[in-house]
């Protein structure tokens, strides 16, 4: 029988009704509207679908979000983008990137003279052009230009140093052009030890669905998400640390219980 009960006794949280759950979903600031849809699916299969035997409430939910463009179910990728795990910033991951090091000569920009062409005509008078109006938002500032402000090179860069905080294992890419590749070489010297050193990454996204359902998630995860582990910092985004201290950890919550095969039986993938 599918019912939703509180996680654990010793916690001594009041158990929510479906509204309530409801409420806490749309005010967790860290749920976005693809995860809002998945855990709104599994809270409605638990606690207000009809009780079929022998069906998971997980298979429920997945029958109720339907099938995505390619006849993929929706339910089997949100359910894989949910799993804890760390996400590198985009730079990390790019081919590319612009060159850190400081400049071998100051930047000194040089005006722009049109090749004479001898052979052409004379070019015919027009009329001046109006001036350029560029319609920006009240407050808004220029670019800076850090050829000139920083000292870099801003060089297009190949070369790619990754450093890892020492709190939180989250790395950060330092780019350098072939011209400074002693530069390079030099910082990926000074890195290597602090490396070695850093905590493994703390997740930074997912591990939204544990938050407020008990079920066997880790089995889940790595049923839509094979080559997924298990972060040493646990499967619920409530358990990880918060090292910002302008960042309020959410209030935490009881869990609706996941029972009558939720975690024993998985969804069978089409």
């Amino acid at each position: 029988m599918l019912r939703a009960v509180p996680t654990p006794a010793s916690e001594q949280r009041p158990r929510r009704s479906f509204p309530e759950m409801v409420a806490a979903i749309y005010e967790d600031p860290r749920v976005g509207h693809e995860s809002r849809e998945l855990l709104l699916a599994v809270a409605y299969a638990v606690d207000l679908a009809k009780r079929e035997p022998d069906v998971s409430p997980l298979q429920v939910a997945r029958r109720k979000l339907g099938v995505e463009p390619g006849r993929r179910a929706r339910y089997d990728r949100l359910v894989a983008d949910d799993a804890p795990r760390y996400k590198p910033p985009h730079d990390v991951e790019a081919q590319s990137g612009y060159c850190d090091a400081p400049r071998l000569r100051p930047y000194q920009p040089r005006p722009y003279t049109p090749r004479e062409k001898p052979s052409l005509p004379a070019a015919i008078p027009l009329r001046p052009l109006p001036p350029t109006i560029v319609h920006v938002d009240p407050g808004y500032t220029p670019p800076r230009d850090w050829r000139t402000e920083d000292g870099v090179c801003g060089a297009t860069a190949h070369l790619r140093v990754i450093e890892k905080a020492p709190r939180t294992g989250w790395v950060t890419a330092h780019w350098f052009c072939r011209r400074h590749q002693v530069h390079a070489d030099r910082v990926t010297e000074q890195l290597r030890a602090h490396n070695e050193q850093a905590p493994e990454p703390v997740p930074n996204t997912g591990g939204l669905l544990p938050c407020y359902f008990k079920a066997d998630w880790a089995r889940v995860y790595q049923h839509y998400r094979p080559q997924w582990t298990p972060p040493h910092y646990g499967l619920s985004a409530d358990d990880w640390p918060v090292f910002d201290d302008a960042t309020p950890r959410p209030t935490r919550h009881s869990r609706l219980r996941v029972l009558s095969g939720a975690s024993h039986d998985l969804p069978e993938a089409q």
